[in-house]
């Protein structure tokens, strides 16, 4: 089976990569994030829904090839996503859903970010600065705008409609 990266896929892997559980090919967290990557894997045939676990705060599913497949993306993060595309727009939503923030000055971070998402930020145009664990998007309406199309758990936050009034203007 010859699995192909997709931008559908490339949310999946995004959110994966920063919510992931320790079982199976799954995430942890809210409510939110479970439904959105239960409703994916399904859209995307990735597994049966019969096939789909849950536990307590997480949902996962076994398929080795899969697996592989996000773990390679993952490893190649820097040359899969170099260039300002539908891939890296997807894969940076779903990164953003899995553990970004948005305060009420408008400051946008990422959280729980390695070096190479930082390196990755960088090449596409996106500085930030580090705190801690988290990474501060320096040009938040910039960043924003690239992934308006794709984010899913920040879809009805007050800031795109901002961000979508502010471009017709």
């Amino acid at each position: 089976m010859k699995i192909k990266l997709s931008p559908e896929l490339s949310y999946l892997i995004g959110l994966w990569r920063k919510a992931r559980c320790p079982d199976g090919l799954g995430v942890q967290g809210g409510k939110d994030i479970l439904e959105i990557f239960s409703k994916e894997v399904i859209d995307r045939q990735l597994t049966p829904p019969g096939k789909l676990l849950t536990g307590e705060d997480k949902v996962y599913f076994y398929h080795t090839a899969y697996r592989k497949f996000f773990q390679e993306v993952e490893k190649a993060q820097l040359e899969r996503f170099k260039y300002l595309n539908e891939y890296a727009a997807n894969y940076l939503a779903g990164m953003f859903d899995a553990t970004g923030h948005i305060d009420e000055r408008g400051l946008v971070s990422l959280g729980n970010a390695s070096k190479g998402d930082e390196m990755m930020l960088l090449r596409l145009g996106f500085g930030s600065k580090r705190r801690s664990e988290r990474l501060i998007i320096e040009r938040p309406v910039l960043f924003l705008t690239f992934i308006r199309n794709y984010v899913k758990v920040f879809k009805g936050h007050k800031v795109f409609d901002y961000i979508k009034n502010e471009r017709k203007a």
